[in-house]
């Protein structure tokens, strides 16, 4: 005998209102994939992506990494570089 399938769905949804699908899962949450909710695609040009790898180039040629340190040291330096590329150059949406 299959199991009684449960009112709610484990994000909140009543699935007595929204229905299942076949497989089992919610119909809001299967509607952008059986795991979730849909994903929004960034629209990002060309352009913006060019423009973001010659920043960090920039910034690299600027200050080089260490190739000599700890991982953790790395990590700080590279995340920082990051936070100044970011800083940088808005997104597509932002601008």
């Amino acid at each position: 005998m299959a199991r009684p399938k449960e009112r709610f769905c484990k994000r909140g949804h009543d699935t007595e209102e929204v229905g299942r699908i076949r497989k089992g899962y919610c119909k809001t949450c299967a509607e952008g994939g059986p795991y979730g909710p849909p994903r929004k695609h960034k629209p990002y040009s060309l352009e913006w992506e060019r423009a973001r790898v010659q920043r960090w180039l920039e910034i690299v040629k600027a200050e080089p990494l260490e190739k000599r340190q700890a991982t953790t040291a790395r990590t700080k330096e590279f995340e920082s570089r990051y936070q100044r590329l970011e800083a940088s150059l808005p997104t597509p949406v932002d601008a």
